[in-house]
């Protein structure tokens, strides 16, 4: 699986997987910092308990003394509180009163006095305490405030805040792991997701290049509902397309075989007598050639073996410039064509010959001496351009140059059909023809269905 063109954003398959990932990495993220706030949220509440049970058990072992101080009835200075500049202290302050932990080792533990509350004392709950720093870290405190004998004490004990933050951070390190896993997993699964789920359109694509290149005469009908009726309107259109070819084959054989008998009498008419140049009667070959050629063409719509003709670009233009070099031969036009003797499009050899005759015909008329022919493949179209350094047109009047029987010379010989038949052929391929104009020149761009012989 080639993961780079997969992924890019000009497609269906990248813009999903793209957005997926956006997705599942600010989910990530997201988790991440949740379930970090609740880590450190689960340890601040057991430090809070472990400060409580100490604050609660200093206040009831404190007794009023016969000399009016307050003592503790027993000693309170268990692990952790036993270890000097730990930072799990206690201490009792109030009037003359200020008892502590021997890990304070006589020190004292500053904090913001705060005015006192009645609440606290009624209530008898620890309370978290402001920040405080001993030894130069710093500690979180819990307070409580207790009446002894009459005398207004305050209970404080504390704990390294390392001790809430070094948990919480241990853990992160590990839920980050795992994070990145789960992350990395959820992307693989889309990837296999998008790209199983779109295999059905990627089918349908492959049949439309199968059809396009004359391989497959309708593409298949997928096996998801989605795609279906897509499936069947490309059909349809196919048929409407081989049809419509058909009609328009058959349309031309009727007509031309109108004009067959006519023409064939006056072949017959002519002679030296009155055409003693032989200019009438080679007019007249070459229309008797057009009307066989649609008559041909239209026996192979009745056996509809139009669309899956090949026709080799390079040797059907050596054998039109040949012929058209003997004809304008006066002019001396020199033809340079630049087309790879590979490179086919799906098009009849003579309706091929019919649509690059009439325009290689119209570059000799104009061609002040020379003429250039190129053809290149991009993806499923190839596109042939006829180049002449003649004196061109106005852009104004390229549209024109399409109408059937106009011709935009009177000057230069000429029926006026030429072009519009070329267009109308290139279509029925699914093809078109652009005119743009060149300095100096015309260049005309035909664009017809590659085939499978090309580059």
């Amino acid at each position: 699986m080639r993961i780079g063109p997969f992924l890019q954003r000009s497609t269906i398959s990248g813009r999903l997987t793209a957005f997926s990932a956006v997705f599942i990495a600010a989910a990530v993220v997201v988790a991440s910092a949740t379930l970090w706030l609740i880590v450190a949220n689960v340890v601040r509440e057991q430090i809070d308990q472990r400060l409580d049970v100490q604050i609660q058990a200093l206040r009831g072992a404190l007794t009023p003394g016969p000399d009016g101080t307050v003592a503790l009835s027993t000693q309170l200075d268990g692990p952790p509180f036993d270890r000097p500049a730990s930072g799990w202290f206690w201490q009792i302050t109030g009037d003359g009163i200020r008892l502590g932990s021997r890990s304070l080792a006589g020190g004292t533990i500053e904090t913001p006095g705060k005015a006192f509350e009645w609440r606290q004392l009624l209530d008898g709950m620890p309370r978290h305490g402001d920040s405080a720093e001993f030894g130069g870290q710093e500690l979180h405190t819990r307070t409580m405030q207790a009446s002894v004998d009459g005398k207004i004490v305050t209970i404080t004990a504390t704990a390294p805040r390392t001790a809430l933050t070094g948990p919480a951070f241990r853990s992160l390190i590990w839920l980050l792991g795992a994070m990145f896993l789960l992350g990395g997993s959820l992307l693989l699964g889309t990837v296999l997701q998008v790209r199983f789920g779109l295999r059905p359109l990627r089918m349908l694509s492959a049949d439309i290049e199968a059809v396009l290149q004359g391989r497959r005469s309708a593409v298949r009908q997928p096996d998801v509902h989605e795609l279906q009726p897509i499936a069947s309107e490309i059909n349809r259109l196919i048929d409407q397309n081989t049809q419509r070819l058909v009609e328009t084959r058959l349309h031309f054989a009727n007509m031309a075989h109108g004009l067959k008998t006519p023409v064939a009498s006056l072949m017959l008419a002519l002679n030296d007598g009155n055409d003693a140049d032989g200019s009438i009667r080679q007019l007249t070959e070459r229309i008797d050639k057009r009307i066989r050629h649609h008559l041909a063409d239209g026996r192979r719509a009745s056996a509809g073996d139009g669309l899956s003709s090949v026709s080799l670009i390079r040797p059907r233009l050596d054998d039109l410039i040949l012929a058209l070099g003997r004809i304008y031969a006066d002019k001396r036009v020199s033809v340079a064509c630049d087309v790879e003797p590979r490179l086919a499009v799906r098009c009849t050899p003579d309706d091929f010959d019919e649509i690059f005759g009439n325009i290689l015909d119209n570059a000799f008329k104009w061609a002040a001496g020379n003429i250039s022919v190129s053809a290149q493949v991009n993806g499923l179209l190839a596109t042939i351009r006829i180049g002449d350094d003649g004196a061109g047109m106005p852009e104004s009047r390229i549209e024109d140059a399409f109408r059937p029987g106009l011709r935009l010379d009177e000057a230069i010989a000429g029926d006026g059909f030429g072009l519009s038949i070329s267009k109308e052929l290139a279509e029925l391929y699914g093809g078109r023809i652009a005119i743009a104009p060149a300095k100096p020149g015309l260049t005309v761009e035909v664009t017809l269905p590659a085939a499978p012989h090309a580059a």
